[in-house]
């Protein structure tokens, strides 16, 4: 599948999942945290970003535009 990596409306990423997210974290707009166990938590995105599969974006580019 296909992932989009969207900002304020822009574009940032389009590619595999752990691409976007890796993508957000080099920008600081995600963060990843580990349990004390050492297990990965879910990675938190900052507000304002969304990240979303690419056949959901021209819904959300209609959504936007009304």
């Amino acid at each position: 599948m296909t992932w989009v990596l969207i900002f304020s409306g822009r574009e940032l990423f389009r590619g595999t999942y752990a691409g976007a997210l890796d993508a957000a974290e080099s920008v600081r707009l995600c963060q990843r945290d580990f349990h004390p166990d050492g297990t990965e938590l879910a990675p938190r995105l900052d507000r304002g970003v969304m990240l979303v599969l690419a056949r959901m974006v021209p819904a959300f580019r209609r959504r936007a535009a009304a």
